[in-house]
C-alpha cells in the first residue's frame, strides 16, 4: 500500500478529536485543567493551533464537560470555522474517543486522538502520525524510554532490572484509517471493552500499532509540578 499524498492525488485529510473531558484530580484544580494558562495562552487553544496547523488536519472535533463547554468554546474562538462539533464527554477515555470519532465527519481520511494536556505537541509530528496511521492502518506517537527501569512485585523492593530497548512511551496524537477507528469503538463497546489509549484498541483488534518517534517535549500536564515546566517550555518555544 502506497502512502497518497498531495503529489499523487487529493491530499491526505484527517479529522483531529481533542478531548478535553478530563477531570483533573490530579492537577488539584477547581476547574478543567485544558483551560489553565500557560504563557498567556491557555492549555486547550494551545493543543487546537497545534493539531490546526498540520497540514492534513482540516477538521477538529472537541470533546469537554458539559460545564466547561462554553469556556473551552470561548478560548477556541480563534479556531471556530475549523471545528465540526463539541460534544460530551463519556464517564471513561474509551466513551469520549468514542463520542468524539463518531461526530467526526465520514470525509476523513484518518482520524487522529490527541489529549488537550499534551499542549506542546509539534505539527510536525502530528502530520507523520497522520501518514503512518493511512499507511499502517493505525499509529501512535511515543518517546524511547530512557531511564532504567526497575521491577518490584512488592512495591518496595527492586527485584530486576528490565530491558528497556524494547520499551516506548505512548504519547499522543494516536490515529487510525476512519473506517478501522469506528469498527474498533463498536467492537469494544460491544465486548465492554477499556482501553487506557487508542493503540490499545488496535492491538487488541487488529494487532501491532506503527510506532512514530516523539519528542520529550511532548509532555502531559497531569500533577501541578507539571505548570512549572510547562511554563518553562512555553517561554523557551515562544520567547517573549
Amino acid at each position: 500500500m502506497e502512502l497518497r499524498d498531495s503529489s499523487e492525488g487529493p491530499p491526505l485529510r484527517a479529522a483531529a478529536v481533542l478531548l478535553a473531558a478530563g477531570a483533573s484530580r490530579r492537577m488539584r484544580s477547581d476547574g478543567s485543567k485544558a483551560l489553565l494558562t500557560l504563557g498567556g495562552r491557555t492549555v486547550v487553544e494551545r493543543s487546537a493551533a497545534a493539531l490546526l496547523a498540520a497540514p492534513c488536519v482540516d477538521e477538529l472535533v472537541v470533546v469537554t464537560r458539559p460545564g466547561d463547554r462554553a469556556a473551552i468554546e470561548k478560548a477556541l474562538a480563534p479556531h471556530a470555522k475549523k471545528i465540526g462539533a463539541f460534544v460530551d464527554g463519556g464517564e471513561e477515555r474509551t466513551d469520549s474517543v468514542r463520542a468524539g470519532v463518531r461526530a467526526a465527519s465520514d470525509r476523513a481520511d484518518v482520524i487522529l486522538v490527541h489529549d488537550a494536556a499534551r499542549c506542546f505537541v509539534e505539527p510536525i509530528h502530528i502530520e507523520a502520525v497522520a501518514r503512518a496511521s493511512y499507511e499502517h492502518g493505525a499509529a501512535l506517537l511515543a518517546t524511547r524510554v530512557r531511564d532504567t527501569l526497575k521491577n518490584s512485585p512488592n512495591g518496595f523492593q527492586s527485584e530486576e532490572t528490565v530491558d528497556r530497548d524494547r520499551l516506548w512511551a505512548a504519547q499522543t496524537p494516536q490515529g487510525m484509517r476512519t473506517a478501522r477507528f469506528l469498527d474498533v469503538l463498536v467492537r469494544a463497546e460491544h465486548d465492554r471493552f477499556r482501553a487506557t489509549d487508542d493503540a490499545a484498541l488496535h492491538e487488541h483488534y487488529h494487532g501491532p500499532t506503527k510506532l512514530v518517534e516523539g519528542s520529550a517535549w511532548n509532555i502531559k500536564l497531569t500533577s501541578p509540578d507539571d505548570l512549572e515546566l510547562g511554563e518553562a517550555l512555553a517561554a523557551r518555544l515562544e520567547p517573549s
